[in-house]
């Protein structure tokens, strides 16, 4: 199945690893970007792994990074529409495509 990231999930991924740089945690925007790739390749391979959520959606935790990945199934794609920090507030995501 191909994956496709919204450009506000694109911008949620931009955030999280400037956040990571500001804090000076190098290291960990390496390992944040190697996270992610990795959660987007077990969705690929399972795409209904994620826990179903309101809205039609889906969610998928990265393992050692405080996010999940929000997206919605559809016949021939997945569609990540936000890379959630866990802090911010449920559901923002919910008018995104």
């Amino acid at each position: 199945m191909r994956i496709t990231l919204s450009d506000e999930a694109k911008a949620d991924g931009r955030d999280a690893v400037e956040w990571y740089i500001d804090e000076g945690a190098f290291p960990a925007v390496n390992a944040f970007a190697d996270e992610l790739e990795h959660t987007l390749h077990l969705l690929r391979q399972f795409p209904e792994m994620g826990t179903p959520s309101p809205d039609d959606t889906r969610m998928l935790p990265l393992r050692a990074f405080p996010y999940s990945l929000v997206y919605r199934i559809h016949t021939s794609v997945i569609r990540v529409i936000a890379i959630a920090h866990h802090s911010r507030r449920p559901g923002y995501w919910a008018g995104r495509r």
